[in-house]
């Protein structure tokens, strides 16, 4: 890949960066410079994962007050914040998927099927109830 890419080199995990990014993007922010940087990193070595994750955790964490001030993507890549950003990342949604898993444990699904039998048996227990209970009126 030469120094300028377009939409055709576009990778998933590229794609998985920008759609994260774009939301909090100033109108200034550029795909085109932030698809450069991006290649131009995983050029370098970079894992194409580390970046995307990177951005998650990076835009996960800012506070509200810093969001006026998100850098330019490229200049996000260009400092290289994502290589210890993915593994925190990474590190949360192994936590998140674990509790997730946890609330669900103790779950039984209810069966939405009722034998016809057990159908007849509940409709007489209440029959027989709402009888008694006209007779004691």
């Amino acid at each position: 890949m030469s120094g300028h890419t377009t939409k055709a080199d576009e990778t998933p995990a590229f794609i998985e960066f920008w759609s994260a990014w774009r939301p909090f993007a100033r109108h200034t922010d550029g795909r085109g410079d932030a698809r450069d940087a991006f290649f131009k990193h995983v050029k370098a070595g970079a894992d194409p994962q580390d970046i995307a994750d990177g951005a998650k955790w990076f835009l996960h964490t800012m506070k509200e007050k810093d969001k006026e001030y998100i850098p330019l993507a490229a200049t996000w890549i260009g400092r290289r914040s994502y290589e210890d950003q993915a593994e925190e990342y990474r590190a949360y949604e192994a936590r998140r998927q674990e509790r997730q898993l946890a609330q669900t444990a103790n779950v039984v699904p209810i069966s939405q099927q009722v034998p016809a039998e057990r159908r007849a048996e509940l409709a007489a227990q209440a029959r027989a109830r709402l009888g008694s209970a006209k007779m004691g009126a």
